[in-house]
């Protein structure tokens, strides 16, 4: 009787901690981009939750929380995939209702905190379902070495890669300045120059504030047949003092100093914010093509492209790096397509954070990576 007492006060003590114990909403964000809606929530570890998911509505249920009232404000709204969004509480539970303008597959996880993000996070993806296939690789067929298509097109296609975006900000400033918007001014800039030259077509990789996959960002520039590859990003160390822009070509053995091994681990690691496992230089998709690098011709085709950038730079700013350096870059493991990483300036400088924000500033910076890729097909 004594045991079954015990049981008994045991359970309720255990319900009633568990009702004490609620999870707070903190924050909430949405991105749309061409191929998903993301949302994402802010809230404590341990969070209790369903989707279920009926034609073209999906519900949401969080147990036993608490929202913010400031968060709450945010959970209306609106994009090209959710057309209505209601919130329903009954005590403790919540219910967000999501009426869709169609059908779509959902996937959903949750992530914990890291440098950028105090709290865990529940992630809920929206694909379009003709983009099911999302994640899919179709297997290279073996061919024999090519020289890089840039010296077999007509019309040079120029992939321009803004670093970062959506839930993965990149770089913070001093001031709070986020490199994902910097990066991607910078690159429409860039594109427009490229856009008005004759026989020259630039893409970007992302045309808002949404993430892209570093291994997706490879297959766009696969899928374009891109002539070249030029990534844009803004660095950060813990000192105020470091500044200059560098540029980075690939090291299949990693980075060819302390701070390029540093800066690859940070970039590497961007997917993070993007998907549930953390990406690494051993995926499987980039170990399936790099066998048909022309690893030789394509190394020295960045590195050329990499010293014409870096003149021109020197022309408006300090370099940090004179010489083109190396590091083991995902996002610089395109096949046979010369590919290179630009660190713009330093934006934990002061200095050279505002000057990241000037737009006068952002045109010099365009205009010598614009004159740099001109340079190199002279």
């Amino acid at each position: 009787m004594r045991r079954l007492a015990g049981l008994v006060f045991g359970l309720f003590f255990l319900s009633s901690a568990y009702a004490d114990n609620k999870t707070t909403l903190h924050d909430f964000r949405f991105w749309s981009s061409p191929d998903r809606t993301r949302i994402v929530i802010d809230v404590d570890p341990g969070v209790r939750f369903s989707i279920n998911q009926k034609n073209s509505q999906f519900t949401l249920g969080i147990r036993n929380a608490k929202i913010l009232k400031d968060t709450y404000k945010k959970l209306f709204f609106t994009d090209q995939r959710i057309k209505k969004t209601r919130i329903k509480r009954d005590g403790t539970t919540y219910q967000f209702k999501f009426k869709l303008h169609g059908q779509y597959q959902i996937k959903s996880y949750t992530l914990k905190p890291n440098d950028k993000y105090r709290y865990n996070r529940l992630v809920i993806d929206l694909y379009d379902q003709k983009n099911q296939a999302i994640k899919a690789v179709k297997k290279p067929k073996k061919a024999t070495i090519k020289k890089p298509a840039i010296q077999q097109r007509s019309t040079k296609i120029i992939l321009i890669d803004p670093g970062h975006g959506g839930e993965d900000p990149g770089a913070i400033g001093y001031k709070h300045s986020k490199e994902k918007r910097i990066t991607l001014s910078i690159a429409k800039k860039l594109a427009k120059k490229i856009n008005a030259t004759k026989g020259m077509k630039a893409i970007l990789t992302r045309r808002g504030d949404y993430y892209v996959g570093l291994t997706k960002r490879i297959r766009i520039a696969q899928a374009n047949k891109a002539s070249l590859f030029v990534s844009i990003h803004a660095d950060a160390v813990k000192s105020r003092r470091a500044h200059g822009a560098s540029v980075y070509t690939l090291s299949e053995r990693g980075g060819s100093t302390k701070f390029a091994r540093r800066l690859e681990t940070s970039q590497n690691t961007s997917d993070q914010f993007g998907v549930k496992q953390q990406s690494n230089n051993k995926d499987q998709y980039l170990n399936k093509i790099l066998w048909d690098l022309s690893r030789k011709d394509r190394n020295t085709q960045s590195q050329k492209l990499g010293v014409k950038i870096l003149e021109q730079l020197k022309k408006i700013g300090h370099l940090h790096k004179k010489i083109p350096q190396k590091a083991g870059f995902v996002v610089l493991k395109t096949p046979a397509i010369p590919s290179i990483l630009v660190e713009t300036a330093f934006i934990s400088n002061p200095k050279e954070e505002q000057r990241l924000n000037n737009n006068k500033e952002q045109d010099k910076i365009a205009n010598a990576l614009y004159q740099g890729i001109i340079n190199f097909y002279k």
